[in-house]
């Protein structure tokens, strides 16, 4: 009886073992979309620059870069973690409009970005364009927008960067799996991808401005992330609104536009 029970047990470790691994080795599948060829042509109906960055370890990260002949600034966006350039280029219409210029960015393994999807990659990825940013504009002319995933790298750029306003839309206060790290307790935490913007909106330095809708999953999040704005930052709540549905939302886009010719009311 005893060996068997050992058996089971010793089973039962390497299973363990096993689903710790194998959960450890497969995180960065969630962060993967779809891709694009590397000779795909984006067609949008506005002037627009494709470019290309390289990165030290060799990865390539793919913008688009919307342009008006007369702009106050410029928009460094960040998407959501589903789709690509050629979908979400068609948000570009509505930062024109606001008479700003805008770059929208594709992650690695998103389009036609390439190479190693990291916690470090994400960040130092999204310095990088913004530094190209301030080869052409102003600093004073940039301002920091994430929609969802995109909302933990915006907050991140913005704490070592001095931009006009960061707007984060749909945040999620943390992305941390804590249901896995808490099973595989007391084995090292299995989470490679520990955003918190939590800690980093309090570390920021430039205006802050947070959009939610009423009706999303995440609205818990961003009335817990409200609580950490500095005086002169902003909350806005689009009633009736879902994380799907915000972005196309004509009350989210009037809030956009009153934010970026400063008359938005709180």
């Amino acid at each position: 009886m005893r060996k068997v029970l050992t058996i089971i047990f010793g089973i039962g470790i390497i299973s363990y073992l096993g689903l710790y691994f194998y959960f450890y080795s497969i995180q960065e599948d969630r962060f993967k979309s779809v891709k694009l060829p590397s000779d795909f042509k984006f067609k949008f109906d506005e002037p627009f620059e494709e470019l290309n960055f390289k990165s030290k370890d060799g990865g390539q990260i793919n913008s688009l870069l919307f342009k008006k002949d007369s702009s106050r600034g410029v928009i460094c966006f960040w998407k959501g973690n589903g789709g690509t350039l050629d979908g979400w280029g068609l948000m570009a219409p509505m930062f024109l409009k606001c008479n700003y210029d805008i770059i929208i960015t594709d992650y690695r393994q998103h389009g036609k970005s390439t190479g190693e999807i990291t916690l470090d990659n994400f960040y130092s990825d999204s310095q990088t364009v913004y530094d190209f940013l301030k080869s052409k504009y102003p600093e004073n002319k940039i301002v920091i927008v994430g929609y969802s995933l995109g909302t933990s790298i915006a907050s991140h750029l913005a704490i070592d960067n001095n931009p006009l306003m960061t707007i984060l839309i749909e945040p999620r206060e943390k992305f941390v799996d804590k249901y896995l790290n808490a099973f595989f307790f007391p084995l090292p935490r299995i989470n490679k991808f520990s955003f918190r913007t939590d800690l980093d909106i309090p570390k920021t330095k430039s205006e802050i401005a947070i959009i939610s809708g009423t009706k999303s999953d995440l609205h818990r999040d961003a009335l817990e992330l409200k609580k950490l704005l500095k005086p002169d930052d902003q909350y806005f709540d689009i009633k009736g609104a879902t994380h799907q549905t915000i972005l196309g939302d004509e009350k989210f886009e009037k809030t956009v536009y009153d934010l970026l010719n400063g008359t938005a009311s709180r």
